[in-house]
C-alpha cells in the first residue's frame, strides 16, 4: 500500500510539472498571438516602429513556447523576409498580409490546442493528486487503527502480565501460607491468625474457643499399611473439618497428625459441640480434641497451652474430647499413680455405659465436660473441680445393671420399667464407691434428686442435696433434651435452655440453671445451629 501510495504520488507530480509546463506553452503563444495581432495592424498602418516591436514580441514569446514553436518561428521569420521590404516601398504588401493571416490563423490553432492539452493534463493531474490524497488517508486511518489496535493488545498483555504475576505471587503466598498435603492452612498462619482473632476479641468482646485436634492411632497405621494409607486418613479428616466447620472458622494443620481449629465468637460449650458433630462424621477412624477459650485478650500461648493440656488429658484418659479447666493446669508434683488408674478407670466405665446405650452415644463424657464448665461458672478450683468432672463421667455407671430391653426401648417406660431405670442411682453409688471414691459416689447417688424434695432414690431437698448432685442433674438433663433418642428427636437448645428455667426452684437449683445458660449462652447455640 505505501509503495503505490509513493507510484501515484510521483506520477501525480509528473503530471503537475506536464500541466505548468503545458500551460506555460498555452500562455506564451496567446502572448505570440496578441503581438501577431499588433503586427498585422502595424502593417497594415505601415507603422514601421510599431511593427519591429510587435515582432520581438511575437520573437520573444514564440522563443518562450520552445521546441512547441518551432514550426511557428519558421513561419514568422518567413513573413518577416516579406513583410520589411513593404515599408521600404520595394515590395507589395499583399503577399505579407496573406503570410500574417496564416501566421495569426497558426497562432490561433496551436494556442487553443495548447490550452486543451494544459487544462487536460491538469485535470489528469488534479485526478492523481485526489488518488494519492486518498491513499494517504486510508494509510493515515489505516495505520491510526493499526496502532490503536496495537495499543489495545499491548494493554490487554500487560492487564495478562498482571494478572498472571498477581495469580502467581498469590499462588507462592498460598504455598507459603498452606500445607501442601491437605490444603489446609499451616503452623505459621495459624499462630499469626490465632494472635489477630484474640486481639478482635478484645475489641469486640465476643469469646473465642481454640479446638487442638489429633488423628488417633496414626504412627500404628503408618507401620502396619504404609505412609500413604496415613497420608489418605490425613487427607479425609481435613475434609471433615472443611464440611463440619462454620465459615467463619479455620482449621490448620500444624505437625504430622495434629490440626486446630479457631472458632470466632463462640464459647467453649460451641467447640465441644463442633467436635462431637467432627468424631460423628469422621468416616471409619477417630479424632481427640482439647478445647480452650478466650473471653479476655489473652497471651497466644497461654490459650495454646490449655488447648494442648485439655488434649493430653482426654488422650490420657481416652476420650474424645476434653474442655480445659483450672485443676488441669500442670502442678509441681506428678499425679500419683492410682490417681490416674481412678481416671482411666472411670473413663473406661463411662465408655462401657455408653455403648451399652446404643442411643446415647458419648454422653457421660459430654455431662462430665459439661458438668466441669458449669462447676467452673459457680467458682469451683483445684481438687474439688477434678472431683466434679470425675462424677459426672460416672454419674450413669449404674446402668449397666439395667436390661438392655430396658435401656434401649424405643418407646416410654411402664410404671415398673421406670422403677427398674430409677435404681441405677444406687447401683451407680455402690459401683463407684467399690472404687474408693466415697464423695463422688455420693454424688452420684443424689444426681436424680430435686430441690422440691421430689426426686428419687432418697427425696432429698434444697440444700441436703449436694451442690455437685444438682450441677450433673442439669448438664444430664440439658444433654438429653439435646440429643436425638429413638423415640423423639432432640428438641434443641432453644427448648432445653426454657424447659431448665421453666423448672429452677422446683426440678432444677436456679444458681445451676443460670450458670448453664452462661455457659450454652447465643453463641454456642449459634454455633451448634450452623
Amino acid at each position: 500500500m505505501a509503495c503505490a501510495l509513493v507510484i501515484d504520488a510521483r506520477g501525480a507530480a509528473a503530471a503537475s510539472r506536464q500541466a505548468s509546463a503545458s500551460d506555460r506553452i498555452s500562455y506564451a503563444l496567446r502572448e505570440a498571438y496578441v503581438a501577431h495581432s499588433r503586427e498585422q495592424s502595424a502593417l497594415l498602418t505601415r507603422d514601421e516602429t510599431a511593427h519591429e516591436r510587435a515582432s520581438d514580441d511575437v520573437d520573444a514569446a514564440l522563443a518562450e513556447a520552445g521546441s512547441a514553436a518551432t514550426s511557428l518561428r519558421s513561419d514568422h521569420d518567413s513573413y518577416r523576409r516579406f513583410a520589411d521590404p513593404v515599408f521600404d516601398d520595394s515590395a507589395s504588401a499583399d503577399v505579407a498580409r496573406a503570410l500574417a493571416a496564416y501566421l495569426g490563423n497558426a497562432l490561433g490553432r496551436e494556442a487553443d490546442a495548447a490550452t486543451d492539452r494544459a487544462r487536460g493534463l491538469g485535470e489528469q493531474a488534479s485526478a492523481k493528486l485526489d488518488t494519492v490524497i486518498r491513499g494517504a488517508m486510508i494509510v493515515i486511518v489505516t495505520a491510526a487503527c493499526i496502532f490503536t489496535l496495537l495499543g489495545l493488545l499491548l494493554r490487554a498483555q500487560r492487564r495478562r502480565l498482571s494478572a498472571a504475576r498477581a495469580a502467581e505471587l498469590e499462588r507462592l503466598a498460598e504455598m507459603a501460607s498452606s500445607d501442601p498435603l491437605t490444603g489446609l492452612r499451616n503452623h505459621r498462619v495459624f499462630h499469626e491468625d490465632l494472635a489477630r482473632e484474640l486481639q478482635h476479641a478484645s475489641r469486640t468482646g465476643l469469646p473465642l474457643a481454640l479446638a487442638l485436634v489429633d488423628l488417633d492411632d496414626l504412627k500404628t497405621l503408618n507401620d502396619t499399611h504404609g505412609h500413604q494409607a496415613g497420608d489418605e486418613r490425613i487427607r479425609a479428616l481435613a475434609d471433615t473439618l472443611r464440611a463440619t466447620m462454620r465459615g467463619a472458622d479455620q482449621a490448620y494443620r500444624i505437625g504430622g497428625d495434629e490440626f486446630a481449629v479457631i472458632l470466632p465468637d463462640t464459647r467453649a460449650w460451641g467447640a465441644l459441640e463442633f467436635a462431637q458433630r467432627l468424631r460423628a462424621a469422621l468416616p471409619g477412624f477417630t479424632a481427640t480434641a482439647g478445647i480452650a477459650e478466650a473471653e479476655t485478650l489473652r497471651p497466644r500461648d497461654e490459650l495454646i497451652r490449655e488447648a494442648d493440656m485439655a488434649l493430653l488429658r482426654a488422650k490420657a484418659l481416652r476420650q474424645h474430647v476434653a474442655v480445659y479447666t483450672v485443676e488441669m493446669a500442670p502442678k509441681s508434683d506428678a499425679p500419683r499413680v492410682d490417681e490416674r488408674h481412678t481416671q482411666t478407670l472411670a473413663s473406661a466405665l463411662a465408655r462401657a455405659v455408653d455403648a451399652k446405650d446404643s442411643y446415647t452415644r458419648s454422653h457421660c463424657q459430654t455431662v462430665s465436660e459439661l458438668a466441669a464448665l458449669i462447676a467452673t461458672e459457680l467458682g469451683f478450683t483445684g481438687d474439688r473441680l477434678a472431683r466434679m468432672r470425675l462424677a459426672g463421667l460416672l454419674h450413669d455407671v449404674g446402668k449397666i445393671g439395667v436390661p438392655d430391653h430396658i435401656l434401649n426401648k424405643p418407646a416410654a417406660l411402664t410404671d415398673d420399667e421406670y422403677k427398674v431405670m430409677q435404681a441405677h442411682a444406687v447401683l451407680g453409688f455402690e459401683i463407684v464407691q467399690a472404687a474408693g471414691l466415697p464423695q463422688e459416689a455420693q454424688w452420684v447417688r443424689h444426681h436424680h434428686e430435686r430441690v422440691d424434695g421430689r426426686g428419687y432414690p432418697d427425696g432429698l431437698a434444697g440444700d441436703a442435696i449436694p451442690p455437685e448432685s444438682r450441677i450433673i442433674l442439669v448438664a444430664d438433663a440439658y444433654e438429653a433434651m439435646t440429643s436425638d433418642r429413638p423415640y423423639r428427636n432432640a428438641p434443641g437448645q432453644t427448648f432445653a435452655v426454657e424447659e431448665l428455667q421453666r423448672g429452677a426452684g422446683t426440678q432444677f437449683d436456679a444458681r445451676v440453671v443460670e450458670a448453664l445458660c452462661r455457659v450454652v449462652d447465643r453463641l454456642g447455640q449459634t454455633h451448634a445451629a450452623r
